[in-house]
């Protein structure tokens, strides 16, 4: 009985399974779409490596804060015209000092080494603005990346959609060919019979060509819309779950409003962030920097103190000086008290445009949004109505393909109906497709895209 129950068990397991593998779409899913184009594409690449490079340079702006240490090593050859020698104690200037020699003349080696360390420990604040303002041009460029990301799902999901618009049109128009076929044949065999006359076998025959070539069309349509999308997914063989664009399932409430995260305010955002603190910058540069000053010097020449040349050298430099310096320095940049007022002045102007430039934007997307919005639930209702007239034009021609055969109407009136039948099923497909780009639309303006990706 045991064994009979884990039998039972297992077998129920299985089919459950089975069940729910036929309920998973097939081919290649929007969700998957989007990965493949981040890993892929090159713009969103592109700004990723900005996001880099912006943080390189805050660590690079921070390692500023740090004491600056300068080492300078020298080996000089020439005529002296002091005891000391002579050395190069910045580029483009050199010196020469100690009592006068009578050698004028006589050359000799001079080394010289010194190293400096400047620390500026106390700027007002300068450096800590510097900094920040460095903080937010990353932030600013993560915002950067975000909002290339959300753009690239909405070119990636509007082109997925777009092949799977041109796939039901050209579904669309092959039925159409099977249907004018099946009429040409019906209107054949009627002529033959002669139950008809044989100008119906032209008129159908004229019908049956021009549905081969908006086959044809929609042919070119699609495979073209197949190149377009392995811009942004590069595989080259892709197959999409068709049977999705015509279907839809509950979908799901979203907010009408924007969001203060989304990366397209989030880029002015930190805009706004950058020229405060720049505008705050500008202040602090009008001060002066206070600086830790410390040295150390060695210096040797091959000249005594009474100025005479050391021609021996294996008794190396006989006139040798090692020397220290600590200090406390301060700077000031009294021009900048002046220039630092007119940067202040100009840096708050930036502040206002930025922050004009984010209100400016939030109040389109909004708008926007809800204006999506309300037509998104209108469109529903369309998309509703048209799928029942679609029934109806479909009763409407079995009916009178029956009447044809039966010899109750003729050709014209049939293709008219026909014709009918075609129009109500390609607005069909267009008010369908006119549906998936507001929801596209109003995925990008909520930075959701929740209600797509179920959907495909």
């Amino acid at each position: 009985m045991m064994k009979y129950n884990l039998y039972l068990i297992g077998i129920v397991s299985m089919l459950i399974s089975v069940s729910t593998y036929a309920q998973q779409p097939t081919g290649l899913t929007l969700t998957r779409a989007w990965e493949l184009a981040y890993q892929n594409y090159s713009g969103l690449l592109a700004k990723n490596a900005l996001l880099e490079e912006a943080e390189y340079a805050q660590k690079e702006i921070q390692s500023l804060s740090l004491p600056q240490m300068q080492l300078q090593l020298q080996n000089s050859y020439g005529t002296f015209a002091g005891s000391n020698g002579a050395f190069f104690p910045v580029p483009g200037v050199f010196n020469v000092n100690g009592t006068k020699a009578d050698q004028e003349n006589t050359t000799a080696a001079n080394t010289f080494g010194s190293v400096l360390v400047d620390w500026k420990f106390f700027e007002f604040g300068k450096q800590r603005k510097t900094i920040k303002a460095a903080g937010y041009k990353v932030q600013e460029a993560k915002s950067g990346y975000d909002a290339t990301k959300l753009a690239l799902q909405v070119k990636v999901t509007s082109l997925y959609v777009g092949i799977l618009y041109a796939n039901s049109n050209l579904g669309w128009a092959d039925q159409q060919v099977k249907r004018v076929k099946e009429i040409l044949d019906l209107a054949v065999s009627l002529a033959d019979a002669g139950l008809k006359p044989g100008a119906d076998t032209a008129l159908a025959s004229s019908s049956y060509l021009l549905a081969k070539a908006s086959r044809d069309e929609w042919t070119g349509k699609y495979n073209a819309g197949k190149i377009n999308f392995s811009e942004v997914v590069p595989l080259t063989e892709i197959q999409f779950p068709q049977q999705s664009f015509m279907r839809y399932q509950a979908l799901q409430v979203s907010s009408d409003s924007i969001s203060p995260s989304h990366p397209y305010l989030q880029i002015l955002d930190k805009q706004v962030r950058y020229n405060e603190t720049q505008n705050e910058l500008s202040s602090n540069k009008m001060l002066p920097s206070f600086s830790l000053l410390g040295g150390l010097s060695a210096r040797g020449s091959g000249i005594s103190a009474d100025g005479t040349v050391n021609q021996d050298l294996s008794a190396g430099y006989n006139n040798t000086a090692r020397n220290y310096l600590v200090g406390i320095g301060l700077t000031w940049n009294l021009s900048n008290i002046y220039t630092g007022s007119l940067a202040k002045k100009r840096t708050a102007q930036a502040v206002q445009a930025s922050k004009f430039s984010y209100d400016l934007q939030k109040l389109q997307m909004n708008t926007a949004l809800q204006a999506v919005s309300s037509r998104v639930s209108q469109q529903l209702k369309q998309v509703a109505n048209t799928r029942m007239a679609l029934e109806k034009a479909q009763q409407a021609y079995n009916l009178y393909l029956s009447r044809y055969e039966s010899g109750l109407i003729n050709l014209t009136e049939l293709l008219q109906i026909q014709s009918l039948l075609q129009q109500v099923e390609k607005n069909a497909i267009e008010v369908q497709q006119e549906f998936w780009n507001l929801l596209i639309k109003k995925a990008e303006l909520s930075g959701d895209f929740s209600e797509l990706s179920s959907q495909f």
